[in-house]
């Protein structure tokens, strides 16, 4: 299979798990992210969603694909085209490291819960 046909076989893929995932739950919120994975040498794609008042946030990979900038930004501007969902960037090499202060992580929803110090 060349490059082209390879391309537009992923955006495609990419854009039928979007349909998937975004189904316009009522009361939920939406949003995009990517990942630019330097320890997997790759970027990601997610869907992330959350009930509004739930704590809980879901997440799902839309599309994986090697660290490749002419591929990121055909991926990224089939997205845009396809989607008005807000888009946060992520990049591993600036990752927050958890020191004593952080007690508990809500976004991914584990942890222990902080209490008061005071």
């Amino acid at each position: 299979m060349d490059k082209e046909t390879e391309l537009r076989l992923g955006i495609k893929s990419m854009l039928s798990q979007y349909d998937h995932y975004f189904t316009r739950a009522p009361h939920t919120r939406y949003w995009l992210v990517v990942v630019d994975n330097h320890f997997e040498d790759c970027y990601s794609f997610f869907i992330y969603m959350q009930r509004f008042k739930a704590m809980l946030i879901k997440s799902y990979e839309i599309a994986c694909f090697k660290r490749d900038k002419g591929q990121y930004e055909h991926f990224l501007s089939s997205l845009k085209q396809h989607s008005n969902l807000s888009i946060e960037y992520r990049d591993t090499r600036h990752l927050v490291h958890p020191d004593k202060y952080i007690q508990n992580n809500p976004i991914h929803g584990h942890g222990a819960f902080p209490t008061n110090t005071t």
